[in-house]
């Protein structure tokens, strides 16, 4: 557990530098705000994720199910953050400093949304397949000490 701790933690590190960096001439305010409120949509919208994936997955018991629940959050809100946000931020940027026109800004907050779909309906699989996966090398491990 401590090696994905480390993992998540340096996934966020990583994710904040690279939005930070993207956001470019905006006021430090501002970028702090944008990134907690980022942080937290993509927070929830992993959460959302989570439990259309979480259904017909039976636990062994309420503990396992809220550690299992509470890594695969932390950990895919990092990875979620790390390949939208910084994009994201890029793309606010150049609309603040007027770098882009409204068309092109546009078209690109369509592939960004066209990439997040497909990329929701594959971490939902992705998801539901990582705990189904959990619980049989529980189920094993279970097994294998009776």
């Amino acid at each position: 557990m401590t090696v994905i701790t480390i993992v998540a933690v340096l996934i966020f590190i990583i994710s904040i530098i690279w939005i930070w960096h993207n956001l470019g001439n905006i006021e430090k305010p501002r970028k702090i705000i944008f990134i907690i409120v980022g942080l937290l949509v993509i927070y929830l919208i992993t959460l959302l994720i989570y439990n259309f994936s979480n259904t017909n997955v039976i636990y062994p018991s309420e503990e396992i199910q809220k550690t299992v629940k509470n890594t695969l959050l932390i950990i895919f809100t990092g990875l979620n953050s790390l390949i939208f946000l910084p994009f994201i931020a890029n793309l606010f940027d150049k609309i603040l400093e007027e770098e882009i026109e409204k068309d092109q800004a546009k078209k690109r907050i369509v592939i960004i949304l066209i990439i997040f779909v497909i990329c929701i309906f594959a971490e939902k699989g992705y998801l539901k397949s990582t705990q189904e996966g959990i619980i049989n090398i529980y189920n094993e491990v279970q097994d294998a000490e009776k």
